[in-house]
């Protein structure tokens, strides 16, 4: 007997599936969980529509769905939404697999590969109603840019949710943090999502949009998906396979990017900081010994230290230490004359400083004369400090985690990280910063002090194999 089954959205989380009678069908039960409420009534994660509708159409079902009626563009869209540059062979390879896993996949490359263009391209192909997801306001406004600037499309074609403005339209560019927030109106639109920086998405919090639009087709943009929490494979599974076409050398080598220079430099600590530094990582390293514990992972720390606190009064010093350590090797006064000996050599380059504690970043900004970035910059002073570093008024500018992403960094030739960094995102994050093609060669320095947790941390980072 036929099975009617009729598919909407309630104002909860959920898509909603009224059935004639009881659905029996065990791999569509997969994806479906019944109501104890009412008879034949199920739920399910919006997501999995697509593959939900797979079955049922498959099946000996007669399906009544009000979910995503109408996906396409219009046809004032399809005529301006024409990207006028010409791919790079590469970018062409990564849509080609794109496609090949039917419009899903994580295109792994680095900053300044163009990973953009290969999503406006996409949205020219698929002629499908788009919301792009990106983590930044300053995202957000230069993806509307590069949508004005390489399509046909106005501004006024161009939707925006967030940075103070709810205006949705057939092409809309929103924050990970505002999708969040109207996923209940965004996900009756939307057949195509592009995620940036897509990384960002496998966080607890912004995986509710991932799981929350029923979009047929999924594109994310990284330089690399890489979390310390593994979360990785959740976004392969949400978003789609990583799609890996070109390494940062081969980009070099064709002039895609700049060719750069990686220079690890050792910055030893003085007698007395190296005295403090063991003292400090001796207790540590004493208080693991003594609950035999063995950090692996972050959540290893968090779960052995940071989570005990309260209730281990030695956690409390043996975290303190740690900290203590870890301040000491980063703001190290010899890493403070490198810096000096660095700015005077590059006198005359754009030059970039990364450091990981903000009170180093004042510090340099006091000693050098140099305009400072971190989480607590206002954004009219940032926006203002950007713009005049882009423009060259300003030939140095240093800063904390707050740019390694979502800023377009221009003839920037000249990479400082003063505290060594094992996370392989951050690095190329970092590096991605002085890659846009210029004539020269750019380098980054990475300031590592030797016979200490940084050596180590340095050492144990495995450079992705999209660098390699």
């Amino acid at each position: 007997m036929t099975i009617e089954v009729n598919i909407r959205f309630k104002l909860a989380f959920d898509l909603v599936l009224e059935a004639s009678r009881t659905i029996e069908d065990t791999q569509l039960l997969k994806y479906l969980k019944s109501n104890p409420k009412k008879e034949n009534e199920y739920r399910a994660s919006p997501h999995n529509y697509q593959k939900i509708l797979s079955i049922l159409r498959s099946s000996d079902y007669v399906i009544k769905s009000s979910i995503l009626e109408e996906p396409e563009l219009s046809e004032k869209y399809v005529k301006k939404m024409q990207v006028k540059l010409k791919l790079r062979e590469y970018q062409n390879k990564a849509l080609d697999e794109f496609f090949e896993y039917e419009g899903s996949g994580i295109v792994i490359l680095p900053t300044a590969a163009g990973k953009t263009i290969i999503g406006l391209k996409a949205i020219e192909r698929l002629k499908q109603k788009t919301v792009i997801v990106v983590p930044t306001k300053n995202l957000l406004h230069q993806w509307i840019e590069h949508l004005t600037k390489y399509t046909s499309l106005h501004r006024d074609m161009i939707g925006q949710l967030g940075d103070n403005v709810k205006d949705i339209k057939e092409i809309t560019v929103t924050t990970y943090d505002s999708a969040r927030l109207n996923i209940n109106e965004l996900r009756k639109h939307f057949n195509f999502a592009i995620f940036d920086e897509a990384h960002h998405a496998g966080a607890k919090e912004t995986l509710k949009v991932l799981e929350g639009l029923p979009s047929a087709y999924r594109l994310g943009l990284t330089a690399t998906p890489d979390r310390s929490d593994k979360a990785e494979e959740i976004l392969y599974d949400l978003i789609g396979k990583p799609i890996k076409v070109a390494k940062v050398s081969d980009l070099s080598e064709n002039g895609y990017i700049a060719k750069y220079k990686h220079k690890v430099l050792k910055v030893p600590l003085n007698e007395d900081e190296k005295k403090l530094y063991d003292q400090y990582m001796g207790i540590y390293r004493g208080y693991l010994r003594s609950r035999n514990i063995k950090i692996r992972t972050p959540e290893d720390y968090e779960r052995y230290l940071i989570f005990r606190v309260n209730q281990d009064f030695e956690a409390k010093e043996a975290l303190d230490a740690h900290r203590k350590a870890r301040t000491l090797v980063f703001s190290s006064s010899a890493k403070l004359k490198r810096i000096e000996d660095l700015l005077l050599k590059h006198k005359d380059d754009l030059v970039i400083i990364f450091s990981e504690f903000n009170d180093m970043v004042y510090e340099i900004s006091r000693r050098h004369l140099v305009p400072a970035i971190t989480h607590e910059t206002k954004s009219s002073e940032r926006q203002i400090i950007l713009r005049k570093f882009n423009n060259g008024e300003y030939s140095k500018i240093v800063t904390g985690r707050v740019l390694d992403e979502g800023w377009d960094c221009g003839n920037v030739n000249v990479g400082i990280i003063v505290s060594g960094t094992g996370q392989a995102r951050q690095f190329i994050q970092r590096l991605g910063r002085i890659l846009r093609p210029k004539e020269g060669e750019a380098v980054l320095y990475e300031l590592v002090s030797p016979e200490t947790l940084e050596a180590g941390t340095a050492k144990r980072r495995k450079e992705s194999d999209v660098i390699e």
